[in-house]
């Protein structure tokens, strides 16, 4: 009987689990706008990945697939504004591929490129007076039907994204991406509810760069001027001393150089 009850457990808690890994898109009922506002969203995004500090959000409609990611903690910003963002989207959908996304480019590859170079500058972390959205021009883009390579990031027909920054100093990233160009011409109802994969890295920076070592709090260009509280604003290293605080930033130091992972599970919504 204990034996049983023990099995039970298990597959109660396993279930949860499952649960917990997969997830559902909202059906899009009103137009989504890719401005790098979350204003379509409600403001409110359901999941949380502790690893990447990413609010994240799914929805579609019969055309598209659209992803929001939020977050307010200034070393995911600078890491991803400074080293980059990719996400690659994984499915099996008339046959198993795999398509990637890679926005903001990040300096060092965007620099590369003498269409991004402009696209980048200034850098909006550390310039005072700077605009709430600072959306790149530029993404490179993998496995898709039609768009491959560097490509436009505001093309409202096709795959485009948008970052911007509210009152409140919340970084949203948004991007739209036709689902013609996610599973080819010859996807259908069916499909909709078949698993994708997404997976989100945000780069890590070099270790001993100036963007490594600058302090990132101040987000009005002020060296030790961010915002300290829970979401890690670093000071001028200059301030640094001893003890607590020169432990704490090198475990900053250390976390931007590493890069962070989000992985998860879901399904498009049906269409209503």
């Amino acid at each position: 009987m204990k034996r049983s009850f023990s099995l039970l457990i298990l597959v109660f808690i396993a279930t949860i689990a499952f649960a917990q890994d997969n997830s559902t898109a909202q059906w899009a009922k009103n137009s989504i706008t890719v401005d790098g506002n979350a204003a379509d969203w409600n403001h409110s995004l359901k999941d949380y990945d502790n690893d990447t500090r990413l609010f994240f959000d799914f929805k579609n409609d019969s055309n598209n697939l659209y992803l929001c990611f939020q977050t307010k903690d200034e070393m995911t910003e600078a890491k991803i504004m400074r080293a980059g963002m990719k996400i690659i989207i994984s499915d099996k959908i008339n046959g198993k591929h795999k398509s990637s996304i890679s926005f903001p480019l990040g300096f060092k590859h965007a620099l590369k490129s003498e269409q991004a170079e402009d696209a980048i500058t200034p850098d909006p972390l550390s310039s005072p007076g700077r605009h709430q959205h600072f959306t790149p021009d530029s993404m490179e883009v993998k496995g898709f039907a039609g768009k491959n390579g560097l490509i436009s990031a505001n093309d409202p027909a096709g795959i485009h994204a948008a970052i911007g920054r509210d009152s409140a100093n919340t970084l949203t990233y948004e991007v739209a991406i036709p689902l013609k160009e996610l599973f080819g011409s010859g996807y259908g109802i069916k499909d909709f509810s078949k698993d994708i994969s997404l997976n989100v890295i945000i780069n890590a920076l070099s270790p001993g760069s100036h963007s490594a070592t600058a302090g990132y709090g101040g987000r009005g260009g002020h060296s030790g001027g961010g915002r300290m509280g829970g979401y890690g604003g670093m000071g001028h290293e200059g301030n640094r001393t001893e003890g607590e605080g020169g432990e704490q930033y090198g475990n900053e130091r250390a976390a931007m150089s590493q890069k962070s992972e989000l992985k998860q599970k879901f399904m498009l919504a049906m269409p209503q």
